[in-house]
Parts: C-alpha cells; sequence; structure tokens
C-alpha cells in the first residue's frame, strides 16, 4: 500500500528504522517477512516500487498452494526453515532457479549459505550476516579471518554489504586474530571449516561466559579468551550476557 498521508509516512519511517514493515491499516510495525497484517500464507514485505518503503502482502505457499506456517519460507516449492542450512546444499549462491536441481556443490561453496529473505521478499541462499559471514563475489568467509586477503592481513566488514582487507599480522602476532573490540585473540583452530559463528570463549573452562569474568590489573583480557567456531545458534535472551570481562578493581566493563 501506498503512503499518501504524512502520518503514514512518518510511521513507516519509524517501522523501517527498526527494520520493520508499517500495516497503514493498523499502524502495527511488523517484523520483515512475518505474516504480519496479511491473510494466511502470504509475507509482509517492503515494495521496492515504493518510493516510501510502503508494505506490502506476498504469497508464502508451497507448490500445492498450501500455506507456508510462520518462521518458514516458500522456496523450490516447499516450506523450507527461514535460515535454514540444509535448504541450500544443493543450491547456487543468492539464486533461486525455482528448480530444485542439484548443482553438486562442495563444502566450501555452501560454506556460510543460509535461507533467507531480503526486505523485499526475495527468498535465496546467501550468506549468513548474522553468523558473521562476508559476501565476495558469491562467496562466504567469516570475518577477522584471511579469507581471500593476502597473508598478514585479514577480512573487515565495510558498511551493510561491503568488505576490505586489513593488516594485522604486524600488530596481533602469528596465530592471532584482531577483533572487534581491537584486541588481538588467539585463534583455536579445529582443522575444519567454519559454518557456524566466531565467538570469545574462555580460556579456562572453554564455554561462553555466562558471567562476567573478574580481570586482575596484573592481566590482560586478550589473554583470558580465545576465538573458536561454535554453532549456528544465536544465544537466547535468557543466557545473554552484556559484559564479558570486568576489572575487578573498579569494575568497569572491558569486554562487550
Amino acid at each position: 500500500e501506498e503512503c499518501g498521508l504524512e502520518s503514514e509516512r512518518d510511521r513507516t519511517k519509524e517501522c523501517f528504522k527498526r527494520l520493520q514493515v508499517a500495516d497503514l491499516h493498523t499502524f502495527e510495525c511488523f517484523e520483515v517477512n512475518s505474516k504480519g497484517g496479511c491473510e494466511t500464507g502470504n509475507r509482509m514485505v517492503v515494495d521496492e516500487n515504493s518510493e516510501c518503503k510502503a508494505s506490502k502482502c506476498i504469497e508464502n505457499k508451497d507448490k500445492n498452494g498450501e500455506p507456508c506456517p510462520e518462521e518458514q519460507l516458500a522456496y523450490n516449492g516447499v516450506c523450507e526453515l527461514s535460515n535454514s542450512k540444509s535448504a541450500c546444499k544443493n543450491t547456487g549462491l543468492g539464486k533461486n532457479t525455482g528448480l530444485g536441481k542439484n548443482t553438486g556443490l562442495g563444502k566450501r561453496e555452501r560454506l556460510g549459505k543460509r535461507l533467507q529473505a531480503d526486505l523485499f521478499g526475495k527468498v535465496s541462499c546467501r550468506c549468513a550476516l548474522d553468523l558473521g559471514f562476508v559476501d565476495v563475489d558469491g562467496t562466504c568467509y567469516q570475518e577477522y579471518q584471511q579469507g581471500p586477503c593476502k597473508a598478514g592481513q585479514q577480512i573487515s566488514r565495510n558498511g551493510f554489504q561491503g568488505w576490505k582487507c586489513v593488516n594485522t599480522t604486524s600488530t596481533c602476532g602469528p596465530g592471532r586474530i584482531r577483533w572487534s573490540d581491537g584486541r588481538c585473540y588467539q585463534v583455536e583452530q579445529s582443522g575444519e571449516m567454519c559454518d557456524g559463528r566466531y565467538e570469545l570463549y574462555e580460556v579456562t573452562t572453554g564455554e561462553y561466559p555466562m558471567k562476567p569474568v573478574n580481570v586482575k590489573d596484573t592481566e590482560k583480557v586478550e589473554d583470558l579468551f580465545n576465538v573458536k567456531c561454535t554453532s549456528a545458534c544465536v544465544n537466547s535472551v535468557g543466557t545473554f550476557n552484556p559484559c564479558a570481562a570486568l576489572a575487578e578493581t573498579t569494575g568497569e566493563c572491558l569486554l562487550k
């Protein structure tokens, strides 16, 4: 629906700032690609032809016309879970052929790909940004790893979809990478390509920090944590820790 009234335009902007879409009948904000205010078997998305980012409903049904449940996307004629890894096993990146043919992609070509829908509702297998993957000409690389960069460099996100190579070895040393907080952490290598996400884990326990680690004045944060590949599961709200390391003497949060 096009937003002609100023109140409709304002509400649409408010929702879009949160990466949501506005139902201009009720003025409610809904998650993009959810059922939202649409009828069963439809998803609410951003109308790419709308200058004010108005919403519209698009069909979300399998080849037999059966509605896909919430959290599922119609893809190659069947309903697949959003962010599905298995749905991308035999499909090329960023391209929904609709044929469902086995392209024989190897593990490297499938690495980091998840079934996702963009703001406009287009469904495809793409590099999962939420897992830390960066898309480089159709191949997914983990941010902060060497990726396609030269020796002594690591790949870093540059904007929403861009990427760049930054120097790291000269200051981090061998086996370490520069993390988002600017510190250099040791990478725990398993010998396997990481198809989940890289996260910081406590060196002593080998586990994700469920509560803040106390850092003594004589200790360095980068020596208490290392980086390792973990599952693709996002930590639930109940286990989220807003501060991973606290200065023992001042109580200052040293690592978020």
